[in-house]
């Protein structure tokens, strides 16, 4: 007999055997394996449960050993684990057949309640050959999104039937999975519009700020938005995830795992199919925002992960998060270190910074007064960082509406909506899938221009007149190395919505100017 329970350690996690020993001695019931609290009250809970249940506790020494016992265990995940081995150690069960995966906490009734990571705990049993799994009805949908076999119970007195079914399958059964409900893949190429992402048909004109946007969807491009408040930064920021198309499996899965670690998975959901918007206040914690924590749970940062992440205000964040979002800008990835281990999550997302121009706001309005002197302005932009600010490849300047164009709608063209662009940006990341295919990345944001495969061009080659031209570009705007790079970049992801199979000097010049402003730039002269 094999029962299992899973520990939420990082990002995969580790299965734990339950086992039991029955004797004669004081009736009591003790857990051991470095539980944590609640753990240890799994105990009180499992006693009360089983009674409730129409079980009977046997009346001897129970001792509860969760190996490895060098691992430390935690949360009330593992209530469902040990009444089941309980009862089958005491013959009022039947011993499963096969090993078995359990995770569900238990209430005093016997009632069995969802809880968090079971999506992480079922796939690290797939893997290691354990393809039966009792979770909690609420988290069938979760568990199912993988295949396997799922045997979702809602109380302790039905955990029997599942063994008994267990049994009659034999050494087979059939994997479980339920449909996703909602969208299908053939759907609108947009993704939902929703009070959290926005959508970009609301937007009036800006259409320099459009098509920064679906640049930015189209190769994965992290983009700073700066102007006075009320310009639409914020809106145009939450506009973004619907210009994303849906997650391919692989991100699908990762982004579920990691929202079912911290506990942010709506109860009975499935797989997330589209791209996450995050938006943390800039007083959060670093924990809160990078992960960490007495658990080492997964943060903002990896919650966004094949999504957006959004920080206004970003210059109101403190000096360290800011700096820790580098890794993941970089390597598409968190590490989290403690003293025992390294936990690493994936943070892969589409990072989009707004802010006011200067510290009162005012700066580029037309009708107010900047009292911001030269030193401030310098001095708030270093908020930011420049290593940080180096690895953002678009930077977008707004301004203000004239207030009288908003009720005239001949004098803002809607050329672009928000089907148009979405359109063009799944087509224009199904040309980088195509070229990318064997490497390590999808998206130009991440390419490598200059592979060390020298069979591998990528479609960055430029000829050399162009390249001439391109050097003069970026040498002019006092481009860093990084910089050059990340503009190339650009320019391929510029030409590949046009599905042009070469760079062009228009998507230089863009590329150029899209990178320019942020750093020692001023887009506004000051008074």
């Amino acid at each position: 007999m094999k029962i299992y329970a899973y520990e939420a350690l990082g990002y995969d996690g580790q299965l734990v055997t339950v086992e039991v020993d029955i004797r004669r001695g004081i009736p009591s019931l003790d857990i051991v394996g470095l539980p944590d609290g609640a753990v240890r009250e799994a105990g009180d809970r499992v006693r009360a449960a089983i009674r409730n249940s129409g079980y009977e506790l046997p009346l001897d020494r129970i001792l509860v050993n969760l190996a490895p016992a060098g691992l430390k265990k935690a949360g009330a995940s593992f209530d469902l684990a040990i009444a089941g081995a309980v009862l089958a150690a005491s013959g009022q069960l039947a011993a499963p057949p096969r090993p078995v995966l359990m995770v569900g906490e238990l209430e005093l009734s016997g009632a069995v309640r969802g809880v968090a990571g079971v999506l992480p705990a079922v796939s690290l049993a797939k893997e290691t050959g354990v393809l039966d799994w009792v979770v909690p009805s609420q988290n069938r949908r979760e568990a199912g999104a993988i295949g396997g076999r799922v045997r979702p119970v809602s109380s302790l007195s039905e955990l029997g039937d599942s063994l008994a079914a267990m049994r009659l399958d034999g050494e087979g059964g059939a994997d479980y999975a339920l449909p996703e409900p909602g969208e299908s893949a053939s759907e609108e190429e947009a993704g939902p519009v929703s009070f959290e992402s926005g959508d970009l048909d609301e937007i009036r004109g800006q259409e320099g700020l459009k098509r920064a946007l679906e640049i930015a969807a189209a190769g994965g491009h992290h983009i700073l938005l700066f102007g006075p408040p009320g310009a639409g930064k914020t809106m145009a920021a939450r506009c973004l995830p619907g210009l994303l198309p849906r997650l391919d499996e692989a991100h699908a899965l990762a982004a579920t795992k990691l929202h079912s670690l911290a506990g942010a998975l709506p109860s009975g959901a499935g797989l997330i199919r589209w791209p996450p918007f995050r938006a943390p206040h800039h007083g959060a914690s670093a924990e809160g925002i990078v992960g960490g924590g007495r658990l080492a749970r997964p943060g903002e940062i990896s919650l966004a992960h094949g999504g957006v992440l959004f920080m206004d205000e970003a210059t109101e964040f403190r000096g360290d998060i800011i700096q820790a979002l580098r890794e993941p800008l970089e390597d598409g990835r968190i590490s989290i270190a403690r003293a025992e281990r390294v936990i690493p999550y994936p943070s892969e997302f589409i990072l989009v910074l707004a802010c006011n121009p200067c510290p009162c706001g005012n700066l580029g309005r037309d009708g107010a007064v900047c009292l911001c002197s030269y030193k401030d302005v310098r001095r708030y932009w270093k908020r930011l960082g420049g290593a940080l600010l180096d690895r953002v490849d678009i930077r977008v300047p707004l301004a203000s509406l004239d207030p009288s164009s908003l009720s005239n709608e001949t004098a803002l063209p809607r050329r672009w909506t928000r089907a148009s662009l979405a359109g063009r940006v799944r087509s224009a990341r199904a040309i980088q899938r195509r070229r990318y295919a064997g490497k390590p990345w999808t998206l130009n944001a991440r390419a490598r221009p200059r592979s060390s495969d020298a069979s591998f061009d990528g479609g960055f080659h430029l000829g050399i007149d162009r390249a001439r031209r391109f050097d003069e570009a970026t040498r002019s705007a006092g481009f860093s190395t990084r910089a050059v790079i990340s503009a190339l970049r650009l320019a391929r992801t510029i030409a590949d919505l046009d599905g042009r199979a070469e760079i062009g000097d228009q998507d230089i010049e863009e590329a150029v100017s899209l990178r320019r402003y942020g750093d020692e730039d001023l887009f506004w002269d000051l008074p």
